[in-house]
């Protein structure tokens, strides 16, 4: 009986040893899972490839109506994946319009005051551009037709993208007393 202990000791330990794994031999890769993807529609604006120098979020044409009555188009960056930017996050915007537009970049805080803004064109402080105050824009540029810009985040917000139709007839030769049909193409690129 004392010659058979040592060999039931023996086979428990390699037993055991089976058990746990640990037989010294190589790792077996984890299994794989077959996953399976239920296919989204994406936003109609929201394009699916990106660009060279980073990932197109918008790329579409618009059709506003100028005019002080006029309509506006706004996006909400966080309708495309960007809840928040964050400082040194950086935005290309391309505008190509048949008639000038305003293009804003605005926050939270100003999102929520835009609609109660009438903006002025051409005051003491605001040379030959638009003036949105009180709104504090994080980037404005008035009377775009075919423009490339880019904007670099300070502070990290929630923002907004604004086209603004609005012009007058002492701008460039356009005429704002009757309302007019304006076709903006937006491209915008999260660089």
């Amino acid at each position: 009986m004392k010659q058979f202990l040592p060999v039931v000791v023996i086979v428990a330990f390699i037993g055991i040893l089976f058990a746990c794994g640990c037989t010294g031999t190589a790792p077996q890769p984890p299994a794989t899972t077959q996953v399976s993807t239920i296919a989204t529609t994406a936003p109609p604006v929201l394009a699916t490839t990106p660009a060279a120098s980073g990932r197109v979020i918008i790329d579409e044409r618009i059709n506003l109506q100028s005019g002080y009555q006029t309509t506006y188009q706004k996006y909400n960056f966080a309708d495309y994946g960007y809840t928040y930017l964050y400082p040194k996050d950086t935005i290309s915007i391309s505008i190509n319009s048949d008639k000038p537009v305003n293009v804003l970049v605005i926050d939270k805080a100003d999102e929520i005051k835009f609609l109660t803004v009438e903006p002025e064109y051409n005051t003491i402080l605001k040379k030959d551009q638009w003036d949105y105050s009180p709104l504090v824009p994080t980037f404005v540029q008035s009377n775009v037709l075919r423009k490339d810009m880019t904007i670099t985040i300070k502070d990290k917000s929630t923002y907004f993208l604004i086209i603004d139709p609005r012009f007058s007839s002492d701008q460039a030769g356009w005429h704002s007393s009757t309302h007019e049909e304006v076709h903006v193409d937006v491209k915008v690129t999260k660089i």
